[in-house]
């Protein structure tokens, strides 16, 4: 039992030996890594690199609050211009063919618009605009501005 203890500190010497080479190895490792990575890839460090990036992401934060802008320009723009049109031709005297007169609804997105009318005979023509407002009109409409007024409505689901 004498010479087992000598024999145990020397294997438990020998292991510990090899642990504290393989950790030294590692460290090493690990150091040339974080070298590399604290450098950069072009020789810069990593903290020029993180002020790089955080300059391109605020550059981009005001391109795209400007390009949000410019959007909601065009969406309030594209909502005022006539998303909704129809035109109803008719005879609007008996004596007078071909349906040379017409009502024609024109609407934008809100349902705000006119109702044009253009009535023709031999020896006159007359154009009656109507406002529209929300879809309904501010006066009373002839049945062919009404069949205008709803064709026109169609395509904007009011």
């Amino acid at each position: 039992m004498g010479q087992s203890i000598p024999l145990m500190l020397v294997v438990i010497t020998i292991v510990l030996a090899i642990t504290v080479g393989i950790l030294i190895f590692l460290v090493s490792r690990l150091r040339k890594k974080l070298r590399v990575f604290m450098n950069g890839k072009d020789g810069a460090n990593l903290e020029d690199t993180l002020l790089g990036l955080t300059q391109k992401v605020s550059g981009l934060e005001d391109t795209l609050e400007a390009h949000k802008e410019g959007l909601e320009y065009i969406d309030a723009r594209v909502k005022r211009s006539i998303r909704g049109y129809s035109l109803v031709r008719y005879n609007a005297y008996d004596n007078a063919g071909g349906e040379q007169s017409f009502a024609s609804g024109l609407l934008d997105e809100l349902g705000d618009g006119y109702v044009l009318s253009v009535i023709t005979n031999r020896n006159h023509v007359g154009v009656y605009a109507k406002k529209i407002i929300a879809g309904k009109p501010e006066t009373s409409l002839t049945n062919e501005e009404a069949d205008a007024l709803t064709q026109a409505k169609q395509p904007l689901n009011l």
